[in-house]
């Protein structure tokens, strides 16, 4: 089998790390795919860049002079797979056709569905989902706007959650059935393809203890991501102002988008300002391998209140290591359905507690929370309901759609996990400012808010570790893209496609209930 995998670059980041993985994995099989990778853009660190060509006009739109229309573009793809496979693909594997990063590929893939070739379309990420000026990039070539999701026996879908493959089950397209990852069938067009798991959880020569010390920490509790907004570094804050002595946050990397770095310098300056302990971009300000990192770690802490696919909910155990914080129960179901164990209720205390104890509110359960309820008195709720009403006007005005009139009431309920209770990661930086203030000046109210509970029993560890590699490991994750191969192309199904209605898909997506102000 021949297949050309498609990208816009090569670059560091999310997709090409899983595309060099589905080549690291494929090449282990018994009967491996010829592949070769088209990309606008291949850097010489691409681990296979013998197997990549470059094709001009395949890049992002605002990354090139001019972008080509779709048939000329299609030309060059065309060109460039023939000269490197020897002969026309037997596959087409194309990664986030639709994120509205170049304005010709939803007419690309439209052209080749119309001409009966096997696709499959892996979507990472979606215009729909807060890019509203990606959404509007694809509106730009009205003759490709209304074709963006071919629907035909031999184009196929692989997406990375079931909560995003549930918005294109209901949008019309045929799906697997049963606890995910699981075979492709006749007849499912759409597929749960999660993404692989290839943390190296060997140990280091690095010891623990130099950067313990280094950063004044008893217990470190890591937060191992880059700076974005939605990681809701406010949070993280808020749990060092409820710290015991001793205990230490720190995250391992800054922002390189420049629209976060006012934002992450504003919550380096609040945590100095407050003495917070909290140490930011560890692993830029040191030369501390990662892994050494991870390993000094008590346990890896969460409180993004938006992921993907959710890799920070599986790769600390492959290091021995367990999760606190914010679950993401629409990310986490398909983990849970797999046995990874996120949460525990709380045993009850052998003895009863001091009055100090009793005082101190504590988690229902260890691991990971739903939400983190303050009480709604601290919040000014005149701030809070205009910055909904502008965030929600703006959102659906940029999509060109009518706020509904019980909006801001919907995404207000949404964060409202008890009646007198907000959750701390539905407000902006300036109201989670307001409470981390009150309860570092308020021993009554630091008293009034639950404590971090970690579930770092070794044998749930393992247990988890075990489910991961089970589930997630590059083995797995190879069977499941070579599955999908021969699933297409055995369909041999080439009536012309009928389109996803790209209203019903974007409906999927913008709701008031997913509304937050730190998605803005």
């Amino acid at each position: 089998m021949r297949v050309a995998i498609v990208h816009y670059h090569l670059k560091r980041g999310g997709v090409t790390r899983i595309i060099e993985s589905t080549l690291r994995g494929l090449d282990r099989l018994d009967h491996a795919p010829e592949c070769v990778v088209l990309a606008g853009e291949v850097p010489e660190d691409f681990h296979y860049r013998e197997r990549a060509r470059r094709v001009a006009g395949l890049h992002y739109s605002n990354a090139q002079a001019e972008t080509p229309d779709a048939h000329t573009l299609l030309q060059r793809m065309r060109h460039a797979a023939r000269t490197a496979l020897g002969g026309e693909p037997d596959l087409w594997h194309i990664h986030n056709h639709s994120l509205g990063k170049n304005s010709a590929m939803p007419g690309v893939v439209a052209e080749l569905a119309d001409a009966g070739e096997p696709l499959l379309l892996q979507l990472h990420d979606f215009a729909e989902d807060g890019r509203p000026e990606n959404y509007r990039l694809n509106q730009e070539r009205t003759e490709s706007a209304a074709c963006l999701y071919p629907n035909a026996g031999h184009v196929h879908y692989a997406i990375i959650n079931a909560r995003d493959t549930a918005i294109f089950d209901a949008a019309g397209l045929s799906r697997s059935t049963g606890v995910p990852p699981v075979p492709p069938h006749t007849g499912s067009q759409l597929h749960l393809l999660p993404n692989p798991i290839e943390a190296q959880a060997a140990g280091t020569e690095f010891p623990a203890a130099p950067i313990l010390d280094t950063l004044g920490a008893k217990r470190l509790f890591l937060y191992p991501v880059r700076a974005v907004r939605r990681k809701n570094f406010g949070e993280m804050l808020l749990w060092a102002a409820l710290a015991e002595p001793g205990d230490v946050f720190a995250t391992t990397l800054g922002p390189t988008n420049r629209n976060y770095l006012a934002a992450y310098q504003d919550w380096q300056h609040f945590a100095r300002q407050h003495q917070l302990p909290v140490h930011f971009g560890i692993a830029e300000t040191h030369a501390w391998p990662f892994e050494a990192i991870m390993q000094s770690a008590h346990a890896i802490l969460s409180t993004s209140i938006a992921e993907g696919f959710g890799l920070a909910f599986l790769e600390p155990w492959l290091f021995g290591k367990p999760i606190t914080g914010r679950d993401l129960p629409a990310i986490t179901a398909d983990f849970k359905a797999h046995g990874i164990q996120l949460t525990r209720e709380r045993q009850a205390p052998v003895s009863a507690p001091t009055p100090a104890e009793s005082a101190r509110h504590t988690m229902p359960a260890e691991g990971l929370y739903p939400s983190l309820p303050i009480p709604a008195d601290w919040i000014h709720q005149e701030h809070l309901r205009t910055a909904l009403t502008a965030g929600l006007t703006t959102a659906y005005a940029a999509y060109r759609r009518p706020l509904p009139l019980d909006a801001v009431a919907r995404a207000l309920a949404a964060i409202t996990p008890a009646p007198g209770q907000i959750d701390f990661g539905g407000l902006d930086e300036s109201l989670q400012q307001s409470v981390i203030k009150r309860v570092r000046t308020d021993p009554s109210a630091a008293s009034a808010l639950p404590r971090l509970q970690t579930w770092s029993d070794s044998s749930h560890i393992e247990h988890n570790a075990n489910k991961v590699i089970q589930n997630y490991s590059l083995a797995q994750y190879a069977e499941n893209v070579n599955a999908c191969y021969n699933s297409i192309c055995a369909a041999n199904n080439t009536a012309a496609p009928q389109y996803l209605d790209p209203a019903k898909v974007l409906d999927g997506f913008l709701q008031p209930e997913h509304f937050r102000l730190l998605r803005t």
